[in-house]
């Protein structure tokens, strides 16, 4: 009697703790909603109140600190002014809050996590939601025990006032080797004495396998509430490329995964493909958090291969984001169309940074342009080249000719100032410079060439004040003159360049142009400080078709 009135005050507690969200997911009449209020306030990284609507975790743990959650619910959360939110816990589906962690009668801890931010202290729970196990100890998987009253035989009264046992049913297998243990029962012929043989579907434990393939007419919908598990696993482990999991659809989405990760295609083999797509939108990902994330151990995490239009596109606060520790951010490739394209309104169109000796942005091609630009380009750094110059449409035939200047190249970081003057009935003249001249530069030199006719022209003075002057042995002398200076700013005095450097250690023995010395590609310098890399570019050069063959094979 005492344990049916603790049971009775548990289910009361709880039936007055979740009334108040019944609004939220209405249930049917006299049947509790298995779902719990909770309410709290959220912050961002600087202590202030976060506002409007952001998505939070909610997630159940057996203790206090550590381990994996028991239960986890993603909500959109509408905050007030000062950060304070209510949900209610199970809201989200119509199952609403499993009863089984609390089974056990264990305490139970209840983390926050707002999108992007690390999980809140995690809070205890009051002994409230520990009453849906009571509802649930009065029916046996979830029915009442009405339901599960077998009915009499021959159409007579029911045995719920009988003594008498009810006659078992005979099974008859449709041959000597069929109902084997552990296969699903089919049945291999009709009505009466019904004889059943095993069906392709075997279960051990919690594990369901089919055997060959199966076709389904209908939809397929699989969940979880582990976080350390995946509600649809595909595993291949053959050699002939096929696909572990594949969808298909001749007019709608092949594929359609939607969660905190919506999608997650981890590639192991150094040849592995996490997740690969074609199509119109190869892959087309729209997240809260991230659209697409892939991850490959030694390979590509998302290969995107589409043959008229765009193999992976993104689309979010972040388009595509790519990083990598070791490998590549992002890799495009395509046959016809740009290997990656990006755009932004306001932002930057690329956004690529390599942490401590990483490469921001690493290009090259076989035999056109590593890179084009389009525009102005700015950089705050030194340029390394091997050489350089300008080039326009030819002026004298501009439809049809280039016309190239090589630059003028020196050890020194040089400048270099000219100019004309004609001295006066005195053979002098002064020539002004900007007030920055000598601020700037240092070293100075200079040259003098006259125009015209024959005389003699030297520097009566160097440069001080901003300006410098020049004597002729005649009157009225044109004189062109030239002075070149060194950089002495404080950018130039903080990033010298050396004239002479020994390559480093991992470059020693490579040449930026191997070619021009009579050695292999592989002794390049690009090969000597990513190899991975630069054997990926030989294979793209040598098999241009080879991802997209495989590609296209998996999919079959």
């Amino acid at each position: 009697m005492l344990r049916h009135i603790l049971r009775l005050t548990l289910c009361l507690s709880l039936i007055c703790c979740v009334l108040r969200a019944s609004a939220q997911q209405p249930a049917a009449s006299g049947i509790v909603p298995p779902i719990v209020k909770f309410g709290g306030a959220l912050t961002d990284v600087n202590s202030k109140p976060l506002t409007g609507t952001v998505g939070v975790t909610f997630s159940l743990y057996k203790d206090q600190e550590g381990g994996a959650p028991l239960w986890i619910e993603t909500q959109n959360v509408t905050l007030d002014k000062t950060g304070h939110y209510t949900v209610s816990l199970g809201s989200t589906t119509s199952q609403g809050l499993p009863a089984s962690p609390f089974a056990a009668g264990e305490a139970r801890w209840l983390g926050v996590q707002v999108q992007g931010q690390a999980e809140q202290a995690r809070t205890l729970l009051m002994s409230v939601p520990y009453a849906l196990k009571a509802l649930d100890a009065e029916t046996i998987g979830g029915k009442p025990l009405s339901a599960l009253q077998l009915a009499a035989p021959n159409g007579g009264s029911s045995f719920a006032n009988s003594n008498n046992a009810p006659a078992a049913n005979t099974i008859t297998c449709s041959t000597s080797s069929a109902c084997k243990s552990g296969h699903i029962p089919v049945f291999a012929s009709n009505g009466g004495a019904a004889k059943v043989k095993d069906s392709i579907i075997q279960e051990s434990g919690s594990t369901l396998s089919v055997a060959g393939s199966a076709s389904l007419t209908g939809s397929i919908s699989a969940s979880t509430t582990s976080s350390s598990s995946a509600a649809v696993v595909g595993y291949d482990n053959t050699s002939g490329g096929s696909a572990a999991v594949s969808g298909t659809s001749t007019n709608g989405t092949g594929v359609v995964a939607t969660g905190v990760t919506g999608l997650l295609g981890t590639g192991a083999g150094e040849d592995g493909v996490g997740v690969s797509a074609s199509g119109n939108f190869g892959v087309y990902a729209n997240g809260i958090a991230a659209g697409v994330y892939g991850v490959s151990t030694t390979s590509t995490g998302v290969i995107g291969t589409s043959t008229s239009y765009i193999g992976v596109y993104g689309s979010g606060a972040t388009g595509v984001n790519g990083v990598s520790s070791a490998g590549n951010g992002v890799s495009g490739i395509s046959s016809g169309g740009p290997g990656v394209y990006a755009q932004s309104d306001t932002a930057w169109a690329v956004d690529a940074y390599g942490t401590s000796t990483a490469t921001g942005v690493l290009a090259g091609s076989a035999s056109g342009w590593a890179a084009w630009f389009n525009g102005n380009v700015d950089v705050d750094g030194n340029l390394s080249k091997a050489g350089g110059s300008f080039k326009i449409d030819h002026p004298l035939d501009p439809a049809n000719k280039y016309l190239y200047h090589s630059f003028v190249e020196s050890p020194d970081m040089m400048n270099i100032y000219n100019g004309n003057v004609i001295t006066d009935a005195q053979g002098d003249a002064v020539v002004p410079l900007p007030d920055w001249f000598e601020t700037l530069n240092r070293d100075f030199r200079y040259q003098l060439t006259v125009i015209g006719q024959f005389a003699q022209a030297i520097v009566a003075s160097e440069i001080t004040d901003g300006r410098f002057s020049i004597k002729t042995d005649k009157p009225n002398v044109k004189v062109s003159w030239q002075v070149t200076g060194i950089r002495q700013d404080a950018w130039a005095n903080a990033h010298r360049i050396p004239v002479e450097e020994l390559k480093p250690g991992k470059e020693r023995g490579s040449y930026l142009h191997p070619e021009l010395y009579g050695a292999p590609e592989e002794k390049g310098v690009l090969w000597a400080r990513d190899p991975k890399t630069m054997k990926q570019w030989k294979e793209a050069r040598t098999k241009p078709a080879a991802i997209a063959a495989t590609t296209n094979k998996t999919q079959q």
